[in-house]
């Protein structure tokens, strides 16, 4: 079932509001086979892999993190084949993926305590220990100059690896048991984070070490995810109040969008094209949001039993994400749901 809502009412931090939503388009397709909806499906080789976590690099593979199985996974998209590797630690329940500029994969690995990366060409690993003990290290992202930023869940910092030195550097966060989780670097050298339960978005200066924090504009948000798009806007999504998040780094203003269905958000990403991508939690959907129109739209993922989890945009504007229930990469043609959208 495909769903687009109209234009929600936004309010600010300091605005109390109740918006109203109209459902103005509905359609069921037909089937769930190629050429007759936007999907496809691709099952992990690893049976019960819990594909959480993905990554697109720069010739267009997807990189899967299977949680359960301890693997990398990269699906070649022309092929449309999977090629699986064994994470070296055992058990190390890896937790995020991202790609460096010469196309090698950073992975965190939370109870190993340890970042990886993945060599492509070479096919090796290698694994390195973080200094904060028990540190959990959650979510990841790569600045320009090729640094690697974390989170570490439990030892309540923002960590930052030179790849180039292979040095780490710790950054602790001012308020106590914030359980730090999405993160995102700007073109300014400032490093942004979510604090899950400090119910804060935090910003580290990378230059002196600073940190400051923003208080969420409404209490027990829990975001998990953190995306940036092309301004330097930051994207998140509370849980409680079940909406999406805008915060305006220049006016240091948040704004809140909520959503139409009632659910709350797995995970985003901001595409080429300024749209704001989400999987939203056991209801077997994933959504986009448009800034410009203020439209929502929410795309049922297949048939039966289905929850999505990592979501990440192609340059061809097509969606992919993982799902955990069906153990699958799922594929949806960025160009048929951009026929969704109402003109």
């Amino acid at each position: 079932m495909v769903e687009v809502f109209q234009r929600p009412t936004r309010r600010g931090s300091d605005v109390k509001r109740t918006a109203a939503f109209g459902m103005i388009f509905c359609v069921f397709l037909p089937s769930f086979s190629w050429g007759a909806t936007p999907f496809r499906s691709f099952e992990v080789p690893t049976a019960f892999s819990l594909p959480a976590r993905v990554a697109i690099d720069k010739a267009g593979s997807v990189w899967v993190i299977e949680v359960n199985a301890n693997k990398l996974a990269r699906f070649q998209t022309a092929e449309e084949t999977f090629l699986e590797y064994d994470i070296p630690t055992r058990g190390s329940i890896p937790s995020d993926v991202a790609i460096d500029g010469q196309g090698k994969v950073w992975y965190t690995e939370q109870d190993a305590n340890q970042l990886g990366v993945f060599d492509p060409v070479s096919l090796s690993f290698k694994e390195f220990d973080i200094p904060t003990i028990q540190s959990v290290p959650y979510r990841l992202t790569i600045d320009s100059d090729g640094n690697i930023w974390f989170t570490e869940f439990y030892g309540n910092k923002v960590g930052m690896f030179d790849a180039r030195k292979q040095v780490f550097r710790e950054y602790p966060i001012p308020t106590p048991a914030s359980r730090p989780v999405g993160i995102a670097t700007d073109s300014r050298g400032l490093v942004w984070f979510i604090e899950s339960e400090g119910n804060k978005l935090g910003r580290l200066d990378s230059k002196d070490g600073s940190v400051r924090e923003f208080a969420m504009p409404n209490a027990f948000e829990a975001p998990m995810d953190l995306a940036m798009d092309a301004r330097g806007a930051l994207w998140f999504a509370g849980r409680k109040g079940r909406a999406l998040m805008l915060f305006d780094p220049l006016a240091e203003s948040f704004d809140v969008f909520p959503l139409p269905s009632g659910n709350s958000v797995e995970s985003l990403t901001v595409g080429a094209d300024g749209k704001v991508y989400f999987s939203l939690r056991r209801t077997g959907k994933i959504g986009v949001f448009d800034p410009e129109s203020g439209q929502f739209l929410e795309v049922k993922a297949g048939l039966g039993d289905s929850h999505p989890k990592g979501i990440a945009v192609d340059q061809g504007g097509n969606i992919w994400f993982a799902d955990i229930r069906k153990n699958a990469l799922f594929k949806v043609d960025g160009r048929a749901v951009s026929k969704l959208w109402l003109k």
